[in-house]
């Protein structure tokens, strides 16, 4: 990460992968030295848009409980990249296991399982984090359910291929802006080449893989991790020690497509097997954000904004980082280097929007 994910006056000697608590101090920081109006513990209770007037009026509960109503032109969801609503699949037989089930967003710490058996459905990163969280706080024994194949890249150096121009020398405003420029067939020849590049260098990683039954895939067209990424959100796993796991049988796979039911005290499979179990942790990912914008605004803003994230007809991120089918309602979601970049493209189109001089209707 480092100054691949920079904000302006960070420290230049920050490390490559910035511990979360360095990262959350900093944005602290960084709101104080800024003096950034920053609301936190505050409640979103609604919104709603006056179409005579063009305004939204946006209903806020602080943390004190003082509500709060603020009319503004312009409403902005930077919730990231997903929606926040769990996707939690109807499994059949769960209501009759009697141990916990939770999804992966209301995990914590392996900690509070030690000694207890644990089913993890899902091989993305979360289902993959929570596995290996749970095996090195001392859970009695893990079982990782794969439902589907997965891309998987070692974090170095495959992982951190995709961003290496960053390191090359250029200032990271010269190089955002030519990732950015760059046209969707040549973003897709260019992942293509990498993904080549990668599986070659985790060939042994995936080879022990392979050999314990675990599925992969790099995308029909061979473009990898990242532009699964890019067109889902999700997909795949970054290794940082839990492929290793499964490769080595530290943490036990299994595929959903064998599962029977779940009954009282684990989860039964068509062979007849049954893998017992105290607590089932649902790594199952999210809605698409627009069930977020459903959740917050209703359903008449979410049917009018349409699906977020994914590329459209002409290569760019549908309903990200430009003007929706709502007026005066923007999206800005992805990474650090997104937010970065596309931040100033929302503020300038919104600028313009304010001054009277965006078009009404954008050409094609």
């Amino acid at each position: 990460m480092g100054q691949l994910d920079a904000l302006p006056a960070l420290p230049p000697n920050w490390p490559t992968f910035v511990p979360k608590d360095k990262l959350a101090a900093w944005l602290e920081g960084y709101a104080e030295y800024m003096e950034i109006n920053v609301w936190t513990d505050t409640t979103f209770d609604g919104g709603e848009y006056d179409e005579a007037t063009g305004t939204w009026t946006a209903d806020l509960t602080r943390a004190d409980g003082t509500r709060r109503t603020i009319r503004c032109p312009h409403l902005v969801l930077a919730t990231g990249g997903s929606s926040g609503v769990p996707n939690r699949p109807d499994l059949p037989g769960l209501a009759d296991f009697h141990g916990e089930v939770l999804h992966s967003s209301e995990f914590g710490s392996g900690t509070s399982y030690a000694g207890k058996r644990a089913i993890v459905f899902g091989t993305g990163n979360s289902g993959h984090d929570v596995a290996q969280d749970l095996h090195a706080n001392g859970s009695a024994q893990v079982t990782i359910i794969q439902r589907s194949p997965t891309c998987v890249v070692s974090l170095v150096p495959s992982g951190t291929m995709v961003y290496a121009l960053y390191s090359e020398g250029p200032s990271n405003d010269d190089i955002d802006l030519i990732t950015a420029a760059i046209p969707y067939p040549v973003l897709r020849d260019t992942y293509q080449w990498l993904t080549k590049r990668t599986c070659a260098l985790d060939k042994d990683l995936l080879d022990r893989l392979h050999a314990v039954g675990f599925e992969t895939d790099y995308e029909p067209d061979g473009t990898g991790f990242h532009m699964k990424y890019l067109r889902k959100g999700g997909g795949y796993y970054i290794n940082v020690g839990c492929s290793d796991l499964i490769a080595d049988g530290e943490i036990a796979l299994r595929h959903a497509r064998n599962i029977d039911r779940f009954q009282p005290d684990g989860l039964r499979f068509s062979d007849g097997s049954v893998v017992e179990a105290d607590v089932v942790v649902l790594a199952t990912g999210y809605d698409n954000l627009q069930e977020g914008v459903r959740r917050l605004l209703g359903d008449k803003v979410a049917e009018r904004v349409g699906p977020i994230w994914g590329f459209d007809d002409h290569g760019a991120m549908r309903n990200m980082w430009m003007r929706t089918a709502q007026p005066g309602f923007w999206v800005m979601g992805g990474s650090l280097i997104d937010a970065r970049l596309y931040s100033t493209f929302l503020a300038v189109q919104i600028k313009a929007e304010l001054d009277g001089l965006f078009p009404k209707e954008l050409p094609i």
